[in-house]
This record gives C-alpha cells, structure tokens and sequence, in this order.
C-alpha cells in the first residue's frame, strides 16, 4: 500500500512562523512535523510515499530526499498553485493504482495512529479523534459505524468528533475531484459529500497520538507531547556539578556547563551550549547551535536552532525562532490571554511569547502575555514590548 502525504501548504495561520519554512517543517521534538508522519508510516511498514509539495519545497525535499535515510521511497509531485486539499491531492492521481492512504503532513501521529486505522479499514474509510474545539476541523456525524455527514468548521457543534484528515482510498476517488473541481470545489469535504452519495465512508475512531497545530501558540502543547517518547540518552559534554533528572535527550557536541539542572522530557540538540547554572526544566527543546546563558530558565518552551539567550532570563510557555538573539533579563510575562482569531477570541489559559526567526531583542526587555513577535524585528534595551510587533519593525 501507498500512501499521499499532502504537504504542499504553507500554513497561514502559524505565520510568523511559516515566513521561511512551510507549517510541515516546523520542528517539534528536534524533528521536523512532517517526519513524524513519515516514522509513523514506515513503522507500519507502508514505505511508498508520495508526498504532494509546493509551497517552499525544497525544504522538504532537501531534508527527506529520495527517502532512504527513513526507510521508505519517496516520490514527490508538485501543487503549483495551492487551491485547496482535494486539488493537492489530485497530483498524485498518476502514481497510485491500488488502495493508499492519505495523510495531512502537518500533525504529530503516532505509530499506533496509523496501525488503528489500517487494522479496520474498508474500502473507503477515515480516521476520526475527539477534541474540545471541534469548530476548528471537519465535524463527523455517524450513524452505525458509517459517516453520514461531513461539516468543515461549523460555528457551533453538537459532536466532538472530527476528521484526522487520514483516509484509505480507492482510485475512484479521483475521479470524484475531477468531477467537483469542474464545479470550482476544491476541498476533500466537498468530495466526501459527493462520494457519499455512491459508496458508504467507514469512521474509525482512534484514541492514539493526533495533534494539530494550527496557531503560533499551539506549537507548545504539539513540542509538549511530542517530547513525552523521547529517549534518555547522551553524546555531548556534561560539566561537573550538573544534575539531570528523567528522560533528557543530549545531542552530540552540545555543553552542559557546571551547576546547570536539567529535567525531562527535554532535548537539547547538536552543538548547543547551555549554562553554567542554567535550569532547562520540563517540556523544552532546545535546538541545534543553540546558547543558553548562566543563571537562564527554560521552561516548557520551543527554542528553535541558532538562538543566543543571555543571562538571567526566563522563557517559559513561548516559541522562539531560529536565529533569535536575546540579551540578558528577558523576561516574558506568562499567564491567560485572549488571542484574536479569525471569527473570534481564543482564551488561552497560560501562554509566553512568541519570537519569530532573526529577530534581536536588547537587554532587559519585557514582553507581555501572548505577544507574537515577526521576524527580523529589532527590540531595543529596556523595552516593554505589549502587543503584537509585525515582520521588519524596530521598537527602541
């Protein structure tokens, strides 16, 4: 068996964070979002993969290749224009004979994810989990095991469960896209709806590993359960005096300086440089050529590649992008907030900051609850940074 894997988006909303990379590159865990999906396949032994690209695409063909180093076969077919899931989707059509799965490439499943669904598949099928705000997904009504009805992002639900976005497929249903494309529809819902009408849709519902981020601040929870298999393990230099508590991944050539306290789940990555007397405490990654300066906290974040912290800061419950330099005293206010999102408020009960890539932010600067900060913005010493900075802006 096959499987599509659509990945061709460039996630709108997760901007600023998708300025230089698409959602699916995104790191969490040290890994790159779409790999997880990619391990999860191979683990169930589906080693064939197609994987529908577009938006910045040599990212994901730079780093997956022809699939070797993962285990599997990939083939890529590119979306020159992103009109919507089924369209992306139809790419593929030529490379596909037998039945194949379709994945989103931009959640973190697990190997029994997969394995849930190709244990109970029929001929048509879809993967369906439970969430607490089902408004944001396809909404599934089922009626003896078998969907009747597909709703995408209703404003109110009476059901908490939604589409995975996961399938298995006949070819057929190609010939269902062509059909609603002529009629301008370029979504899989619409194709479901219409597929309905011929062939029933088996709902199987997983408990197993399926998180989605679909706003800045979701990274967090997707990087915290990301981190929660991370193995305990070592190939950098530990200093005297340090403590490390649970399973806490140290990449090689990264320095543990003396009098840090390290606990896990954590990851520190390749060639990073923490300490002395730093605290990387729970839920944290840490990414490759990274510097976390003497007497800094990180707490239950997202620190991506090529940062610089300074000393006697504190970063807890944010994201910071790759290449972000901050000076001594940071400290980004945490706790609830309201974010503005299409169609509403989000109230989220405790958040940090969000940093985008390149960005330098001074010494002493202060950052309230919920802030994003684009990429390569320039925030001077001192500064009380208290709404939301756009890309390229200078705050002194």
């Amino acid at each position: 068996m096959k499987a599509v894997i659509l990945a061709a988006g460039e996630g709108t909303r997760l901007r600023p964070f998708t300025a230089s990379e698409p959602k699916v590159m995104i790191p969490v865990a040290n890994k790159p979002i779409l790999q997880f999906i990619v391990e999860s396949l191979v683990d169930n032994g589906i080693t064939e993969i197609i994987m529908v690209v577009g938006y910045k695409r040599t990212s994901i063909m730079s780093h997956f290749g022809n699939g070797e180093e993962f285990g599997a076969h990939i083939d890529y077919v590119n979306e020159e224009k992103q009109l919507g899931t089924a369209h992306a989707l139809y790419q593929a059509r030529d490379k596909v004979s037998d039945q194949f799965l379709v994945l989103p490439g931009d959640n973190v499943i697990s190997k029994k994810t997969i394995s849930d669904l190709l244990e109970n598949k029929s001929d048509y099928s879809v993967l369906i989990t439970r969430s607490n705000e089902p408004s944001k997904y396809g909404v599934i009504s089922m009626v003896d095991g078998m969907v009747a009805d597909v709703v995408e992002k209703p404003e109110r639900s009476s059901s908490h469960l939604i589409s995975t976005g996961i399938y298995a497929l006949q070819p057929i249903f190609f010939d269902y896209i062509a059909e609603l494309m002529e009629e301008r529809f370029f979504d899989i819902t619409s194709v479901i709806h219409r597929m309905l009408e011929d062939h029933k849709l088996k709902g199987i519902i997983t408990e197993s590993t399926w998180i989605d981020a679909v706003y800045p601040w979701d990274l967090i929870p997707l990087n915290s359960a990301a981190l929660a298999h991370v193995a305990k393990s070592s190939a950098g230099t530990i200093e005297k005096g340090v403590i490390i508590k649970g399973n806490v991944h140290i990449g090689e050539g990264a320095v543990i300086k003396g009098g840090c306290y390290i606990e896990g789940p954590a990851i520190i990555s390749e060639g990073s440089e923490i300490g002395p007397h730093a605290c990387i405490l729970p839920s944290t990654s840490i990414g490759n050529d990274t510097k976390i300066g003497p007497f800094t906290v990180v707490k239950n974040s997202l620190v991506m590649k090529g940062v610089e912290v300074g000393s006697n800061s504190v970063i807890e419950q944010s994201v910071i992008g790759d290449g972000v330099n901050i000076g001594s005293n940071f400290s980004p206010e945490v706790g609830r907030k309201e974010m503005i999102v299409e169609g509403g408020i989000k109230d989220i009960d405790s958040i940090g900051c969000m940093v985008a890539e390149d960005t330098k932010i001074g010494s002493g600067v202060t950052v309230k609850e919920g802030v994003i900060i684009g990429s390569k913005c320039t925030v001077g010493s001192g500064a009380v940074v208290r709404d939301m900075i756009p890309s390229l802006t200078k705050v002194l």
